[in-house]
């Protein structure tokens, strides 16, 4: 096949996952956002501590892990999407100014609960316990 021809469809599957961003994880993955600025760093670092080792109770409750510093996006578990901008997760979080946040996003894709510091994984997964969805036994 001609490589001309591939390019617009290569491109097109590029631009169509940006578009599609934290929506390809809709009712698959909640999402928690794990973003900070270089002056956050010792604190993102701090919340990725407070998961580490915890991945069956992430996976329990569909959680997927982004960390977002600078213009580095990285999946920490979960689903992973392709082509995610940290731009786009940042405006997703809207933290302003803040050097640091921890955002988890539900099934629905709604921002749930937002914290400014390193939070235990016991206290994001009480928040996910009391979700209507998780009580209710459909998720």
């Amino acid at each position: 096949m001609d490589p001309l021809f591939l390019a617009p469809i290569v491109l097109a599957s590029t631009v169509a996952a940006s578009a599609v961003g934290l929506d390809a994880l809709r009712w698959e993955s909640r999402v928690l956002l794990i973003v900070s600025s270089p002056e956050g760093a010792a604190e993102a670092e701090r919340q990725k501590e407070l998961l580490r080792g915890r991945e069956r109770d992430l996976a329990e409750r569909r959680m997927t892990v982004i960390a977002v510093q600078g213009d580095d996006v990285r999946f920490l578990a979960g689903n992973t999407v392709p082509g995610l901008s940290a731009a786009d997760l940042r405006a997703k979080a809207a933290i302003g100014d803040a050097s640091f946040a921890a955002v988890l996003t539900g099934l629905d894709g709604g921002v749930k609960w937002v914290a400014k510091s390193p939070t235990s994984l016991d206290e994001i997964n009480a928040v996910v316990d009391a979700m209507p969805m998780r009580r209710s036994g459909l998720d």
